[in-house]
This record gives structure tokens, sequence and C-alpha cells, in this order.
């Protein structure tokens, strides 16, 4: 019997499976977004079943959608996240969701977190907000406002501030910071607007400035800064200035003059000690005494004369102050003309015409030979006297060939209208430039002449008050040189003055008078602006004793300018720019610490291209830069002095001292050239730096006040010393260090705790020398051939000198292929020079010098012994395959001045300070 059973289904219930299933969930939203998700379930129940979706619960049920049968699920209302409206306000939304068959269901909690998008920009709220904003502010304050930014987007955003380069606004003018504080970069004077956004000049500054949230959204907000005048309680920045003037004073010793300082203003602080008797601090030639101040801007003293010769007063500059504090310009009793030689200059005399009763007697001493004034008589001695009724139109001609400055003295006695008399003293320092030359002008008052040709005045800054006499504006021209913001004739004022002569001004204490000419006959034609100058000299140009004179531009010099000092401040100006020098010319300084080059200014350069500058005296004064590729010497008694200030002196040149009294190098240098101290010292103060060599010749020595990498040679028979002050800063290299010669260490002191040591390289061509005195360590790199033993503290002089004596053993010394530098001791040394051109000295003892090689160069032998009692010094040339056979035809002995010169083949042999006529074949090794 067969039984059939029938397996009945049951209804199973649904499972929702999407976003991970469970009976919980969890999903990210973005806000802005309906989208949710999709719901999705599965039922084992065969035949498949129709599942239905449904929102059946949750605190925000509400708020969401769902489609029954693809359960996408959505938001009614796309969120916002800055503004959530769950129930828990917390940007999570809570539904229940369920899956149904029809009878059984699944259902799922599900947690729908919102998340924040960056949809908002920032907007500037400050300053009224908007796309335009206007500010107001005092003038002489930096301050503007802070400009502020709101951002809706959540979590708060970070904002940055900046502002925009655009055309035509003063961003130039402002910062911002990255808070949004803005600010002027210097603070505006309402007096002197300098805006270009809107209307130039009209006091309203135009700034954009723009914030970021760093993800693309922007504000941007054009600020007007309107700058506010503000009464400002005047300020006294007025340098005040003092005139010299002086009685007459006769040429006797003990003669006297009442010298009169006429200030400005009142001023404080002046007292004698603020006035000098010449330019520099060269022999005073009277004393002062009587020091008197008549009143608040007057005082007078006495000078009494104590030696002949020209007296110039001089007052320094910032020796005293206004009351304000202003410090006061410097004051001269010199007058300073200058013109063109064979034509008329005006001296520039003046005295109060109006108050003088009769002619002014005019008398002028220390005039040359040749010299003419236009009037009055020449007494034959030197001097000249002039009757005239106006010394202002008294002028000097000098010979057509002479150029340089010299000093007259002029003294001017007249009767006043109330039948009293008076007199006045005048330093007249007269300037004479050659025919078609440019016409300089001296860096303070000054007062020029035109010749009959056409004339270039040249003023370089700064200037003081200045006067051209004689002026052609039909071909004349003035030549403005190194005045900021002075470019073309809109920059330059140009009006009459109260007698009609026109007055170009540059600032108030910076003018140029053009004496009888009317300002509207003056035009572009006549004005240059920064066109370099040229000067030709081919003869020579004296600046006397006592004398100035400026130059500056291009100085093509194939003849000689020399300064003339005997005792007085003789100066030579080099005005800014600069002055080139070229020509192959001379620059001749007398012996004298009173000659001084200096520039107009601390940045003024004087380039010496070609030229030698010789002498005594100083170069730059502490305010001049110096660029030198020619020569200086310093070849006096008294020292030449290079001082130029804070600046680096340059040479690729030579700075060579043979005089006693030296070279002294005040300031930094950079040296790619050569120094040579050739029986004259030079002194080195700061830092030397540039790898350039030095040379030591004779006694000389060469001092390093500072670090210097300079490569340091002994001459040939110097007996010289090298100088360390700061060893340790010493990176140079020192050759030909021979007998006789000294390294001085000034900061090692030589004592007991003295070590001193000689490491040799591999190549044997030099090593290392070490001096320690237990504090300090000194190394020295050193070229040539030393024995260690041979280094030899010096008990004598500085207690720190280091002498070569090479103790009394045999050495044997190797050259290579190269030019080598092979110094012996005093026992009886081997010498092989190898190939190159070799240096050998052997010192005591009987040496031998060895040659075996053909192609051994030409070599030079120092302290060759001929002499043959106790043994002698010997010449092997066996290895040249030479026997006395063959020695005749092979060797030629020749003397050549104090030398004897040995030729074999194309080489040669020098025995340095030997007779030729004691060389002969004895002195010869030869091969057997």
């Amino acid at each position: 019997t067969s039984v059939t059973v029938h397996i009945a289904g049951s209804n199973d219930s649904p499972t929702i499976t999407s976003n991970g299933g469970g009976a919980t969930a969890s999903i990210n939203v973005a806000e802005n977004t309906t989208g949710v998700s999709t719901v999705a379930a599965t039922d084992v129940d065969l035949p498949a079943q129709t599942l239905g979706y449904s929102i059946v619960g949750g605190a925000d049920a509400a708020k969401f959608s769902i489609v029954s049968g693809t359960g996408v699920l959505s938001f009614i209302s796309a969120p916002n996240f800055e503004a959530p409206t769950d129930s828990g306000t917390n940007n999570v939304y809570d539904l229940i969701v369920r899956a149904s068959d029809g009878t059984l269901f699944d259902d799922q909690a599900i947690a729908v977190t919102v998340t924040g998008v960056n949809d908002n920009s920032p907007v500037i709220t400050s300053n009224g907000g908007g796309a335009t904003a206007s500010v107001n502010v005092a003038e002489n304050t930096t301050a503007v406002t802070t400009v502020v930014a709101t951002d809706a987007d959540m979590p708060a955003q970070t904002l940055s501030y900046s502002l925009l380069n655009t055309a035509g606004t003063d961003f130039s003018k402002f910062s911002i910071s990255s808070s949004g504080v803005l600010t002027f970069n210097s603070a505006p004077d309402y007096e002197n607007a300098q805006d270009v956004g809107g209307t130039d000049g009209d006091n309203a500054y135009v700034v954009d400035v723009q914030v970021s949230d760093g993800n693309g959204g922007i504000d941007t907000q054009t600020i007007t800064v309107n700058v506010q005048n503000v009464v400002e309680t005047p300020v006294d920045t007025v340098q005040p200035t003092v005139i010299v003037t002086g009685t007459a004073l006769g040429s006797s010793i003990d003669s006297t003059s009442t010298v009169t300082f006429q200030f400005s203003e009142t001023v404080s602080g002046f007292n004698l000690s603020d006035v000098a008797m010449t330019t520099t601090s060269g022999t005073p030639r009277g004393t002062f005494s009587n020091f008197t101040q008549v009143d608040g801007d007057t005082y007078t003293a006495t000078l009494t004369r104590t030696l002949g010769g020209s007296i110039k007063v001089d007052v320094a500059a910032n020796s005293y102050t206004d009351l304000a504090g202003n410090p006061g310009a410097a004051g001269s009793s010199a007058n300073l003309p200058a013109g063109v030689a064979g034509e008329p200059v005006n001296l520039a005399l003046n005295v109060p015409l109006a108050d003088i009763s009769g002619p002014v007697t005019v008398t002028i001493s220390g005039v040359p030979s040749g010299w003419v004034f236009n009037a009055g008589t020449d007494n034959g001695d030197g001097t000249w006297t002039v009757q005239t009724s106006d010394p202002g139109a008294l002028t000097v001609t000098t010979p057509s060939e002479f150029a340089g400055a010299l000093v007259l003295d002029v003294n001017m006695y007249w009767s006043n209208s109330d039948g009293s008399t008076s007199s006045a003293y005048v330093f007249n320092n007269v300037e004479i430039y050659a025919p078609g030359a440019p016409i300089f002008a001296l860096s303070t008052d000054d007062n020029l002449t035109g010749s009959s040709g056409a004339d270039t005045f040249v003023f370089a800054r700064p200037i003081g008050n200045n006067v051209i006499y004689s002026f052609d504006a039909a071909a004349d021209k003035i030549d403005l040189i190194g005045f900021t913001g002075v470019n073309d004739v809109a920059d330059v004022s140009i009006a009459n003055d109260a007698n009609g002569n026109a007055v170009l001004s540059i600032s108030a204490d910076q003018t140029i008078t053009v004496n009888g000419v009317d300002a509207a006959a003056l035009g572009a034609a006549n004005l240059l602006f920064d066109v370099d100058p040229v000067t030709t000299n081919t003869g020579t140009l004296t600046i006397a004793d006592g004398a100035i004179m400026p130059f500056g531009g291009s100085i093509d010099n194939s003849g000689t300018i020399a300064l003339g000092s005997t005792g007085s401040g003789t100066d030579l100006e080099i005005l800014f720019r600069g002055a080139t020098l070229s020509g192959g010319g001379q620059v001749v300084l007398s012996d004298s610490a009173q000659n001084v080059i200096f520039g107009g200014s601390a940045d003024t350069v004087l380039t010496n291209a070609d030229n030698t500058i010789s002498g005594a005296g100083q170069l730059g004064a502490g305010q001049m830069m110096l660029v030198n590729s020619g020569l200086i010497l310093a070849s006096g008694v008294n020292a030449l002095v290079i001082d130029t200030g804070s600046s680096s002196i340059t040479n690729t040149g030579v700075l060579q001292a043979n005089g006693s009294g030296g070279l002294v190098i005040e300031s930094a240098l950079i040296n790619s050239g050569s120094l040579w101290a050739n029986d004259g010292n030079i002194t080195v103060h700061a830092d030397a730096s540039g790898a350039g060599s030095a040379t030591i010749s004779g006694s000389a020595i060469l001092e390093f006040g500072a670090a210097s990498d300079q490569h340091v040679t002994f001459d040939s028979g110097a007996a010289g010393t090298l100088k360390l002050d700061v060893s340790a800063a010493f990176s140079g290299s020192v050759s030909g260090f021979a007998a006789g010669d000294k390294l001085d260490f000034g900061d090692v002191a030589f004592g007991a705790n003295t070590q001193i040591t000689y490491s040799a390289n591999d190549t044997g061509t030099g090593g290392m020398l070490s001096v320690s005195d237990g504090a300090h360590v000194a190394q020295v790199a050193m070229n040539g051939q030393y024995a260690a033993a041979g280094l030899q503290a010096n008990a004598e002089g500085s207690g720190s000198e280091l002498a070569y004596d090479a103790a009394a053993v045999n050495h044997r010394m190797l050259g290579g292929q190269a030019n080598d530098t092979l110094i012996g001791g005093a026992g009886d040394d081997l010498f092989f020079g190898g190939l190159g051109n070799d240096t050998l000295n052997g010192g005591f003892g009987n040496d031998t010098f060895m040659f075996a090689a053909a192609g051994f160069g030409n070599d030079s032998i120092q302290g060759f012994d001929i002499d043959p009692a106790g043994g002698q010094d010997l010449l092997n040339i066996s290895g040249l395959g030479i026997s006395s056979e063959t020695f005749a035809a092979n060797v030629s002995i020749a003397a050549d001045g104090a030398d004897t010169v040995i030729g074999i083949g194309v080489d040669t042999i020098r025995l340095v300070g030997v007779n030729s006529a004691g060389i002969d074949q004895t002195d010869f090794i030869l091969t057997t």
C-alpha cells in the first residue's frame, strides 16, 4: 500500500538587509539633499512574496516618505544643517521602517545624520557692510580699521583677509593682517597727499579688501580712507647756520683780528672748542682769547697771529644746536671763488656798502707771479693794493696754463658813514680749472665764474647756497648730479630774487643764484641731470697748502694732480657720485699728514683705474668709498692712511708702502690684487678678505689686525715680519719664510707652555705650522720645505715672534714638478729641485744642489758658498752626463749684474750675489 505525504508550507517573515540589516542602522546624508536610502528585504517563502515598505514610527517619521513598492526612502523637505528640525535639534533624524509580506514584517530603526556642506560665502559686515565703505582717519597715524566678516556655515569657518592688487588704487600704501587689521604702511600727511585712487592727491586713499573662507567663498569691499587734517603744532626742523667774519689781520706776529660768529638764530652749546684754525688738524697759526657771547645769536673772540701765512677759521658741524635741538651747520671764514684759467674770476668779496663812506682799501697777499687783478697796483712782493668802491666787482686772472687751487689773504679797510672805521679779513680759496673743463662747486657755499666759452657748472649733492657769475644763458649749462627727485626742469624751482637774479632752488638750503641773469632766460637747454662730467689733465694741477678743490665724474689724468700741504689742511673733495681716475697719471701727496682726499658724502666712490696715488696724508678720512685698480703708494715719512669708514675698500691693483711712515688701512679690505710692504710697513686694522697676495720686502712689517685670508710671500733676501694680531683668524698662507724673517703672533704669549709643531704634507712642498701658548692656538699654512727643529721662538722683541733657523743637521730637500721653494738649515743639506723654476736656499753648512734631469728649469740659489775654507757648496750635475771632458762644451758661466748665471742647454742656474769670477769646474760634481 503506498502512502503520499504532503508537506504544507508555513509563512516566514521578511528580513531587512539594507544598511547593514539588523534592528538598527545609521545613515549619513549631506544637507540640502532629499535622498536618504533604499530599504531592501528578503523573504524565503515560495512562491516569491510581494513585499511592501512603510514608515511605522520614530520621533522624526513625519519628515520622511518611502515608496511602498521599492523602499526608496527620502526626506520630504531637504534638511538644513545650520537649522536642524529633528526632534533633538542635533541633526540626527530618527524613524522606523518596515518590510511586510502582508502578514508578517520586519522593522528597522534608522538614525539619519545630516552633515554640513560649505554652501555659504563669507559676508563683510564692518563699516556698514556692502560693496563699498568709507572710513575717516586722522593724519600722522597708521591705524585704519578692522575688517570683519561672517559666514553662516557650520561649523564656524576660518576666514582670511587680504588686499587686492587693483590698478588705480592705493593698495601699496596699506597692509592687512590675517585677522583683518587694516593699517597704513607709513602715516599719511594731509599736507602732502600721496593717494592715486580716485582723484589724485585729494587725501582719499582707495583700497580693495577681500575675505575668503578657503573653499572658494569670498567677499570684496572697496574702502575709501579719508585722511583728516589735524591742526599741528609747528615743529622747528630748520638747521641753524653760522657766518664767520673777522676784522683785518696783519701779517706780523701778534697781529689781532676780532672774529664774529653770527648765527641764524639763538644757539646753545657753542664754545671755542668748536672752532679750528684750519680745515683739518694742521698747525694753528693763531690763538683765541676774549671769547664773548654778545647775545643769543652773536659771539666774538680775539684772534692773535702766532705764525705767518693764511688763517682760516672753521666752526665744526653739529657742534652746537638751536633751542629746538637741531644740530648746526658748519661755518667758515673762507671765501670760495672758482673759475677758468686765463679768464677773470670774481673773488666774491662782500662788505656793507650802504654804510661805507669813501672807497674800500683792499690788500691781497700770497699772489703768484702772473696773476693780475682788474684794479689796483702790483707791489712786486706778492701783494696787491686796490682802492675800490665795489669790492664785489674785483676779479683776478691767472695765467692760461695754471690749474689748481691756492689761498689769497685779503684784508679790507673802510670808513663808515658815522665816522668810525671797520675792516675785514677774508681767507680766499681760489679754484682754477683748465679752459674747456667743467667748473665744479664744493659741497658748501661756493662762487663760480664763467668764461668767454661755453661752460658747464657741476653741482653734486649736497650743496650750499651758491652763486654763478658771468653765466651765458645762450651757451652755458648747469649739471645737477645725485639730487633725489630732481630729474628734469620741472623738478627745479627757478625764480628771481629781490635783485632780479635767477635762483634755482632744490631745497631751502640748496640754491644756485645766477648773477645778472633773469629767471625767464633759463630753461631746459641750460640744465643737465646726472650727466657724467669729463675732465682731462695732461699737465700739473696743484692744490697748494691750505687750499681745497673739488672734482667728480671721469678724470682722464695723464699728468699730475698734486696736493701740496706743508702743515695746513689741503683737500681734494671727490663729489657725489664719485670720480674715476684714468689716463695712467699721478696723484702726488706731499709728505704731510694734512693732505686729505675725501668724499662729498659717505657713499661717494673714488675709483682709481690706473693712476699712481703716492705720498702721505689721508684717503677717505672716513667719508668716501674706494675702488683701486692702480697703484697706491705710501712713500712718505708720514703715514698714508686709507679710511673709508664702514665701507670696504676694494683692491684689484697694488697697495704698496716704501716710506718709513707706512700705509695704514683702517677699514675692511677686499683684496684680490696685491699688498706690498716694500721696506715700508703696512697695517690693516680691519678684516682682509679676497684671497689676494701680499709681499714683504726688506725689513718691512705686514700687520693684520683682524681676520685675513691673504697669501703672504717673504721676498728673496727679506728680513721682514708678518704680524698676526688675531692669529686664529688667519686663513691665508706663507711662502718664502727664511732665515731673518719673523712671524709675530700678537695674541700668543710665548713662555713655559709654548708648543711649536710643524707637519709637512705628503708631497713635501709645505705643511702646517701650529703654535700654542695653552690658551691660544694659531695654525699657519706654510709653502716650502722646512725642518721642524728650525722653527724657533724668539726671546727678543714682543716675546711672540717665531724665526727660522734650521738645526745644524743634514737635510734632504726634494722638490716636485712645480715651482718649489726649498730652504735648508745650518747642516749639510742636499737639494733636488726637480722640474719647474725653483728657489733654493742652503743656509749654513756644506750644501749640495742636485740637477739630475734635463728640463730642470730656471732655478735660483741663495746663500751659495764658494769659499773652500772649511768646505763649500757644490752643484751636482753628474746626472746630466757631463764630465770634465765635456764640461766646457755644455756649461756656460756668465755674470748678470751681481749674480752668476750658469747655462746648461735651455736651463739655467742663478747664483744670487755670487761673483762669476769665483766659479769654475771645481764647484761642480761631474760624471766620471
